[in-house]
């Protein structure tokens, strides 16, 4: 096998593990996308679920405060009943009195809590059934991409694999060489002259160098776009 043959027989599988390797990072747009729009409800549940949070310490602390101030007006009354003189009776009353008028605004004000905390657990139990509903349509989708990715990455190990094997055939200083080239993200590395010019830029070659390419059958590189040319028989 001649250097030429076994350097485009290297180039074919580097060919189609670029072709796989292309159809691999084409299922990254569609993971993020699916990945994208579930992070929006995520967020959306998150922002929710702490808003609830908020509002629920707000109940248990007006509760708590409701509780205190009942008890202030349960002594309050008591105190009203033990009392010997007048005085004593008026300051009683006004205190529990003062009492109630604060456990009414405390009443009206976790009447109005409830009701708001009703419509936050509404709002989130919605966002919760839009992100559970979004799930469900994505499993199929991420199913079918998984199923892709795993068919690809086995091709891609298997072309990986042919081409170690072609590649022993491709003496190491001119592998080398190629590799160097390739690794400049070229896809096509060896190319075959155009009539007169290289075959990637389209650089006219000087006759004396082709006809030294044809007759030695040898590759050189191209002095303006650096890939590695040689003479179509």
């Amino acid at each position: 096998m001649s250097e030429i043959t076994a350097l485009l027989a290297l180039q074919s599988d580097d060919l189609e593990i670029h072709e796989i390797e292309t159809k691999l990072a084409a299922l990254e747009p569609r993971i993020a996308e699916l990945d994208a729009r579930r992070r929006r409800l995520a967020d959306a549940v998150e922002r929710q679920q702490a808003l609830v949070t908020a509002e629920e310490k707000k109940q248990a602390f007006l509760r708590d405060k409701i509780a205190e101030h009942r008890g202030l007006i349960d002594r309050n009354q008591a105190q009203l009943d033990a009392v010997k003189t007048m005085r004593q009776a008026t300051a009683a009353a006004a205190q529990m009195e003062q009492a109630k008028k604060i456990v009414a605004g405390e009443e009206s004000d976790l009447l109005a809590l409830n009701r708001r905390l009703e419509e936050m657990r509404g709002a989130l139990n919605g966002v919760k059934g839009e992100l559970a509903a979004l799930e469900a349509e994505q499993s199929t989708a991420r199913a079918e991409v998984g199923e892709q990715r795993s068919a690809l990455d086995a091709e891609l190990a298997a072309a990986a694999a042919r081409r170690a094997e072609t590649a022993k055939a491709v003496p190491s200083a001119l592998r080398t060489r190629y590799d160097r080239i390739r690794n400049k993200k070229r896809v096509h590395v060896v190319v075959a002259l155009n009539s007169l010019s290289c075959g990637a830029c389209d650089t006219a070659i000087p006759m004396q160098r082709r006809h030294a390419m044809l007759a030695s059958n040898s590759i050189e590189l191209c002095e303006v776009c650096g890939v590695m040319m040689y003479h179509q028989a």
